[in-house]
């Protein structure tokens, strides 16, 4: 029983004296991650994402990443277990839908567009997790996606659901695809062992979700991080257009804004990592600052600054006739 109703489930386990029941597997289907149900954890139950992690050195990585998170955009470990096969893990559920469904909703005409302001400010929330992330265990995430991601309510931010892929910088560049990382999201240097790979890779794939708040639609016209790999570079060099030119409605916002909005995405979009924000405390201050301004009252669109403009060439030729 789910808080009253019949539902099926795929398993019950057990972590430190708790029945979980696992409802469906949630995130990268090449791991073990589950919503799963508590029905004696508080009134009526609660929902939980339990990960079941093999046995190896990368599993007791991930456990201990796990436990050291602490950030509103990340699950908390909950409780942990050890088994034959690796580590059983409870974390916090993440109630909300994941950013996949709601731009395929916002696409059919089902949800709303986010606003550029509010994609602003979205986005300089993830990016905080990200960044928090590589500080605190000098690791890469390395599959940052819309399914991977979900967009709360009440209050409102996007948050990572399945980052238990964080992974050293020698063993990124070693993944193969369905193991990791999604070929439109991930930065180009994770597709070679050759290139080192850090956190300027899971800035790159912010800043793709970034660009699909912004337009509905994956930078280098549709080829995303595929964009650098060597069979599409050079097709692909002029095929990025700045977010600015795509987003709805962008006549109502002034110049200034729709600037900053492209700055900000088109350095987080380069295909060279070493063209990219070099230090997360600079990423994260432009974007807090440009959060900032579009929260401030709204300055004249563009169209009214010209009309504005050619009034007062009108005056003042007028007075100096």
């Amino acid at each position: 029983m789910v808080r009253g109703r019949p539902q099926p489930y795929l398993e019950r386990i057990r972590i430190r004296r708790r029945d979980y029941f696992l409802l469906e597997q949630v995130g990268n289907l090449s791991r073990r991650r589950f919503r799963a149900f508590d029905p004696h954890q508080g009134p009526g139950g609660d929902f939980f994402l339990v990960l079941r992690l093999l046995n190896g050195s990368q599993s007791e990585q991930q456990l201990r990443v796990l436990r050291r998170l602490k950030h509103d955009s990340l699950p908390r470990v909950w409780e942990w277990e050890p088994t034959p096969d690796g580590f059983d893990v409870a974390l916090s559920w993440i109630d909300g839908i994941s950013l996949a469904d709601y731009l395929q909703h916002v696409r059919d005409g089902r949800r709303p567009p986010i606003a550029p302001g509010e994609a602003v400010r979205l986005i300089h929330g993830l990016a905080g997790a990200v960044c928090r992330l590589a500080q605190a265990t000098q690791l890469t995430h390395g599959d940052i996606q819309p399914a991977n991601v979900v967009l709360t309510s009440h209050p409102s931010r996007l948050a990572l659901i399945d980052f238990g892929s964080a992974w050293t910088q020698q063993a990124a560049a070693v993944r193969t695809d369905g193991d990791g990382h999604h070929r439109s999201y991930a930065a180009p240097e994770l597709r070679t062992a050759a290139t080192p790979v850090g956190f300027p890779a899971d800035q790159f794939s912010v800043t793709v979700l970034f660009y699909e708040l912004l337009t509905l639609h994956l930078p280098y016209g549709g080829l995303g991080g595929k964009a650098g790999w060597a069979e599409f570079r050079e097709q692909a060099c002029d095929s990025l257009l700045r977010p600015s030119q795509s987003i709805p409605k962008r006549d109502d916002l002034p110049r200034s804004l729709l600037d900053g909005v492209d700055r900000v995405a088109l350095r987080g979009l380069a295909l060279d990592p070493a063209d990219r924000y070099p230090d997360r405390h600079v990423w994260l201050n432009d974007l807090f600052e440009l959060s900032a301004r579009f929260r401030l009252a709204p300055e004249l669109p563009a169209s009214e600054n010209l009309l504005t403009r050619v009034i007062e060439w009108f005056v003042k030729r007028r007075r100096s006739g």
